[in-house]
């Protein structure tokens, strides 16, 4: 095998061996994922800077300096580019057998791993060069294996991607941390222990309270009501509070159903005993949460009840929200209030 074609084979058994070390990440992998991607490219420009002699802030004359680059030290034929200018964006298209990725591409899917183009993330770095703005992507491939991607200014902050300041951890700009199961389980049979009659309440307004900022802060970032939703969900999630599922969405009357799956408030009470005297639906804390990630993208007060649990029966728990009546469930709380 010639030693480039054995190159593009291992380049892109790196590529698969990152998605699947990303894709084990419980926060943030794809976000990440293309930031390796892009960085990979940062570096490649600033040792090369002086070959590619970036002559244009245009992005479409300047990914063209790249190309050409990347085509004289023999990485890829730039001919098999076509790039054009639309408003603010940047089209690109490429036959997929022609790429160096293509490997990569077809094997990801099979194996169930994250899908990204690489050869758009290197061109994101090429603006952030010339003219020091991010640019996102979104890449589709026709049935004829034409790959058409497109380059656009970035317009949402990363303000939601867990980060590490020193020693602390921080989610959507505000510490965090991460405790164990048995730590949730302590602080709940204590609640049990002192206040029996406030449990259900306690632990619904704990979760209500604890979700209405990074409601908030997503909602800011991804304005969009569906989008945000299952963003949302997908915090949860990565969490380990349970696998969400949006099976209903009625936006305009304030009607949701959700499945969750193996909610770890069913996992306390299987290995250390009900929180309640007679069985009944356990997940109290995903209830307020639910209710707040819908009472901040509808901008009105909503409940949400459990309406069967794991706990007593079945593989899921099912959620129902809906809008808050002026009268009734007055024990739920409003805005983070009581």
């Amino acid at each position: 095998m010639k030693t480039r074609e054995f190159s593009r084979e291992l380049i892109n058994f790196m590529q698969l061996s990152m998605c699947k070390t990303m894709k084990q990440l419980p926060f943030s992998s794809s976000h990440w994922l293309e930031q390796f991607m892009i960085s990979t490219a940062q570096y490649v420009l600033e040792e090369h800077l002086d070959e590619i002699k970036f002559e244009s802030k245009n992005p479409v004359q300047a990914c063209l300096a790249f190309l050409n680059f990347m085509d004289r030290e023999g990485f890829l034929k730039a001919g098999d580019y076509r790039l054009e200018d639309s408003g603010d964006s940047l089209l690109v298209q490429v036959d997929r057998n022609n790429c160096v990725y293509r490997d990569y591409c077809l094997r990801a899917p099979i194996e169930g791993l994250p899908h990204y183009c690489a050869r758009l993330s290197s061109f994101q770095a090429v603006p952030r060069h010339v003219r020091g703005m991010d640019y996102s992507t979104s890449m589709k491939t026709d049935e004829h294996g034409v790959c058409r991607g497109r380059l656009f200014p970035a317009t949402r902050p990363n303000g939601e991607i867990v980060t590490r300041e020193g020693h602390i951890l921080k989610v959507a700009g505000r510490r965090a941390i991460l405790l164990p199961q048995e730590t949730y389980a302590s602080l709940f049979m204590s609640i049990k222990e002192h206040a029996p009659h406030a449990i259900k309440h306690v632990l619904y307004d704990a979760g209500y309270r604890s979700a209405l900022y990074l409601a908030h802060r997503t909602k800011t970032a991804y304005p969009d009501p569906e989008e945000c939703l299952h963003l949302l969900l997908e915090v949860i999630k990565n969490d380990g509070l349970g696998n969400l599922e949006l099976v209903s969405l009625d936006l305009t009357r304030g009607r949701a159903g959700i499945r969750c799956y193996d909610s770890f408030q069913v996992s306390v009470e299987n290995e250390y005993g009900s929180l309640y005297r007679s069985p009944q639906v356990t997940c109290d804390l995903l209830r307020g949460i639910l209710a707040a990630y819908f009472s901040v993208l509808l901008e009105q007060d909503i409940i949400c009840e459990e309406m069967r649990c794991q706990a007593v029966e079945g593989d899921y728990c099912e959620f129902l929200t809906m809008p808050l009546p002026k009268k009734l469930w007055e024990g739920e709380p409003r805005d983070g209030k009581d």
